[in-house]
């Protein structure tokens, strides 16, 4: 009985788990129903939109890229959030019972995604990558853009090296060998919730 407790048995936790990534899945609102739908926005005082957007179940996903703006709503006061936290723009999570304590999300034991954070002192949003490997978290810093600037962001898996390419970075290397995953999408925090309504543009087309 303990070890069910505490660690469930494959067969209890494969579906478990896949019953939250269709929770998932089901939770987001597909793009023809949204006006404006290249723009996600997050309401002040949360930490993601109400309603999932761009979100989705991939299978072995190699590159992951879409067209992204910030616009001015995402000029904050960072006396108001946790200045060194970064927030997140998409990115995706590995669905598996490797490694997976339950009640744990897995992207915060196997993921990657893109970060960002506004940076007052350059005038700019600092860029990063914001990875897990193993419940490890991982970081780099990797240039920044300019409010209203628009560019191409990507996150590239190469599943025979094991390595995440975030932004043309460094490679981080990782351990898994899920192949079933689900994308995440705009997430304000870190600790701290959103102290304003924040739009950012997000285009995968």
């Amino acid at each position: 009985m303990k070890r069910f407790l505490n660690t469930p048995p494959r067969r209890v936790a494969v579906p478990l788990l896949l019953l939250g990534l269709l929770v998932t899945v089901a939770a987001c609102v597909p793009d023809f129903l949204v006006p404006d739908s290249d723009w996600v926005v997050i309401q002040a005082d949360t930490h993601e939109p109400t309603f999932k957007r761009k979100t989705g179940m991939l299978i072995k996903p190699r590159e992951i890229s879409a067209l992204v703006k910030f616009d001015s709503s995402c000029v904050y006061d960072i006396r108001k959030v946790n200045k060194d936290d970064y927030n997140k723009v998409f990115g995706v999570g590995f669905m598996g019972t490797a490694n997976q304590p339950m009640g744990q999300a897995p992207h915060h034991v196997d993921g990657v995604r893109i970060a960002w954070r506004w940076n007052p002192q350059k005038d700019q949003i600092d860029l990063g990558a914001y990875v897990y490997v193993e419940g490890k978290r991982i970081t780099q810093e990797l240039g920044g853009m300019r409010i209203n600037e628009e560019r191409r962001l990507a996150i590239k898996i190469d599943y025979t090296n094991k390595t995440y390419t975030v932004l043309n970075g460094p490679p981080i290397t990782f351990t898994h060998n899920k192949e079933i995953a689900y994308k995440n999408g705009l997430y304000f925090g870190g600790t701290r919730p959103a102290p304003q309504k924040i739009r950012v543009m997000i285009k995968y087309r």
